[in-house]
């Protein structure tokens, strides 16, 4: 074998290994967390009724890396990873809507108590710390009987969704119905591609596209191939196609479509 030949093979050697033990380090941090999820949240769901996951066709290429554990008669709680094996969103949310992304298949009767919030904002943050809330308070808009609130926290955001309906006594209440944990992930790195999806410019850094909460956010519209970038994403995880993204100095907070 010539020089030539055993520099190539000295070097694929090393990429094997380092790759080796990248995948090592993902599925250590994974275990871990696991172990810890098992204790907070007890029962696995197991998927075997012959109905597929849902998923979303415009952001994901399948269902996401989760573990799955019942909660309560009607609820699931998904621990879903990013791609280097972090904690990326954990969600409370009804079975039903882990086969259907219409809440009219999930029955009116399904709704979660006011104390269900802290007990998984606590719960999560075992798993991964949360950081400090932050003093803003929290913000709601509202679509219809429709109510969707986020909470900010230095390292996570905080999506709850409720339903304004009549309660027995025929007045107005908000019933909270799903919450989602969003794990705040820094993406610093050199643009390796760009790319014009409908109104949306996205960039490519290590492997995954990011674009703006809407389109013409700045950094999105001028980087280039080669650039350095600075972002922020929430919530993102391994299988998405594009994950939303705010520059590093942005105190806002990007919500998972």
């Amino acid at each position: 074998m010539d020089r030539k030949s055993l520099v190539i093979v000295g070097v694929l050697a090393s990429l094997s290994l380092r790759l080796f033990a990248d995948d090592a380090t993902v599925n250590r941090r994974k275990a871990e967390t696991i172990v810890k999820a098992d204790k907070l949240f007890g029962q696995r769901y197991a998927v075997g009724n012959g109905k597929p996951l849902r998923y979303d066709k415009l952001t994901e290429t399948g269902p996401p890396d989760a573990v799955i554990y019942w909660h309560g008669s009607s609820y699931v709680i998904e621990l879903i990873f990013a791609s280097d094996g972090t904690v990326a969103r954990v969600e409370l949310l009804p079975e039903t809507l882990l086969y259907s992304d219409n809440w009219s298949d999930v029955p009116n009767s399904v709704e979660l108590s006011g104390t269900e919030m802290q007990w998984l904002v606590v719960s999560a943050d075992v798993l991964q710390p949360l950081g400090k809330a932050t003093a803003t308070p929290h913000s709601c808009s509202q679509s219809g009987p429709n109510l969707y609130c986020t909470d900010k926290y230095e390292l996570a955001s905080v999506s709850h969704y409720h339903l304004e309906r009549q309660n027995e006594k025929n007045a107005m209440e908000a019933v909270l119905r799903e919450i989602s944990i969003l794990y705040r992930q820094p993406v610093n790195g050199i643009v390796e591609d760009v790319r014009v999806e409908g109104s949306q410019r996205q960039v490519k850094v290590a492997g995954q596209w990011y674009h703006g909460e809407k389109p013409g956010v700045e950094i999105f519209a001028t980087a280039q191939i080669g650039s350095t970038v600075r972002l922020v994403t929430y919530g993102c995880t391994a299988n998405e196609k594009v994950c939303i993204a705010v520059p590093e100095q942005s105190k806002s907070a990007a919500t998972h479509q």
